[in-house]
């Protein structure tokens, strides 16, 4: 392991649920036992990958973001890498008839010399199936810089997989020659039986008015990106809402920004 690691960093963000939700699914990454449910796969065949991890081993404890064990991937280690490197979850079963969101930290090297911009995705695939990378992310970023002290937290709502037997796929990809990545702390919570105007209470709602998308419930948005379903970053405005006119007729994932928070949800062009 590389001894002389750069500081990480963070953001928070709100779980936008009530009493009543359960967590059906925690990984800390702090045990053996756990480490072992979950599938790495080296993509691109340079025999680097996803490593668990603990906080100790990976060298200077002090300046990660982390507390206990985590997973890494590097895009640099002592030569350029061109890391697609994949971290499959133990099988979840996911309860119907309620929401679902998935929570998780990232962070990768900051900040001084630039070592920040790793690109990763999420996927949320049927269980037992194999992972081709065309499939459709539900989360995608390139990371950005800033996050020096504590690690940046995520919140997706995957409620439309409810009811399914899944596994969570975490894909760092695309980049060269940065340093590394790393995940903490997933966690999927359920809210069992929310009908449509308690979720707007309890949840941020991204809707479109006429084609410019919107967010309500998540205060403070400075920034807002676009994906589609490649992957590909076709938008990205400082600002609250983003106007969409200007895209073909598809599925994106829009990624509403604070300085404190990311929720991402998918949008439906017509």
């Amino acid at each position: 392991m590389i001894k002389n690691l750069f500081l990480l960093g963070s953001i928070l963000v709100g779980s936008f649920t009530t009493a009543q939700t359960t967590t059906i699914f925690e990984e800390t990454f702090a045990t053996t036992e756990t480490h072992s449910l979950w599938t790495i796969a080296d993509r691109d065949g340079d025999n680097d990958s996803w490593e668990l991890v603990t906080d100790e081993d990976s060298g200077e404890a002090e300046v990660l973001s982390f507390v206990g064990g985590f997973a890494w991937s590097w895009s640099w280690f002592y030569a350029p890498l061109t890391p697609d490197n994949t971290l499959t979850s133990p099988v979840i079963l996911l309860p119907e008839n309620g929401t679902l969101d998935l929570t998780f930290k990232v962070a990768a090297a900051d900040n001084e010399e630039g070592y920040f911009e790793e690109h990763y995705a999420v996927y949320v695939i049927p269980a037992g199936a194999e992972f081709t990378g065309n499939e459709t992310p539900v989360f995608e970023e390139t990371l950005d810089g800033g996050y020096a002290t504590e690690a940046k937290v995520v919140n997706i709502d995957i409620s439309e997989f409810g009811g399914q037997d899944v596994q969570i796929v975490f894909r760092h990809y695309d980049c060269e020659d940065i340093l590394f990545i790393g995940v903490d702390d997933v966690k999927v919570e359920f809210t069992p039986g929310l009908n449509t105007s308690d979720i707007k209470k309890e949840k941020a709602m991204v809707y479109q008015d006429q084609k410019v998308v919107k967010i309500q419930g998540f205060e403070n948005v400075n920034e807002v990106r676009v994906f589609d379903l490649s992957g590909k970053k076709v938008s990205q405005v400082k600002g609250q809402s983003v106007d969409v006119s200007a895209l073909s007729k598809g599925i994106y994932i829009v990624n509403f920004y604070n300085e404190k928070e990311v929720v991402s949800r998918k949008i439906v062009i017509q």
